[in-house]
């Protein structure tokens, strides 16, 4: 059942916005941003939503994109099969980049701006190095000896 939810002005007035050009209803379109939102949420590491956060209040958002542009965009990184470019932005931003470990199906590694590689695994939002996995499991063997 619906539940009427109290937004502030300018929300209502950016979601109208945004909610004509994407042929949806305001409420929809709040709808949608809480649906990403989420996604993001539990796809990034809190520090992350921090910063995405604060680069949104720092940005214009755009009132409409145009299919001409989401096509150019979309035909320049086709073009660039190494995605030289976009490796590039993703490096600019600091911090460790993720990647998988071919040696070890289901892990990540964690690669540092120095080139320092860290195998390990994502738990609950955060980087787990496989050192760690190893310690935590040499206490838990430890207390049980006792």
């Amino acid at each position: 059942m619906p539940s009427p939810v109290k937004v502030s002005d300018s929300l209502l007035a950016l979601a109208r916005e945004e909610a004509r050009a994407a042929h949806r209803s305001a409420t929809a379109e709040i709808e949608h941003w809480a649906t990403l939102g989420r996604a993001v949420e539990a796809m990034v590491a809190y520090r992350d939503v921090l910063a995405l956060k604060r680069a949104g209040e720092a940005l214009p958002m755009p009132a409409f994109v145009s299919r001409d542009a989401v096509h150019a965009l979309l035909a320049r990184l086709a073009e660039d099969a190494d995605r030289e470019a976009v490796k590039a932005r993703i490096r600019a931003g600091g911090g460790p980049i993720y990647t998988a470990d071919p040696a070890r199906p289901g892990a990540i590694v964690e690669v540092q701006e120095t080139g320092l590689r860290t195998p390990g695994h994502l738990r609950g939002r955060r980087f787990v190095t496989a050192a760690s996995k190893t310690v935590v499991h040499a206490r838990r063997k430890a207390a049980k000896r006792k």
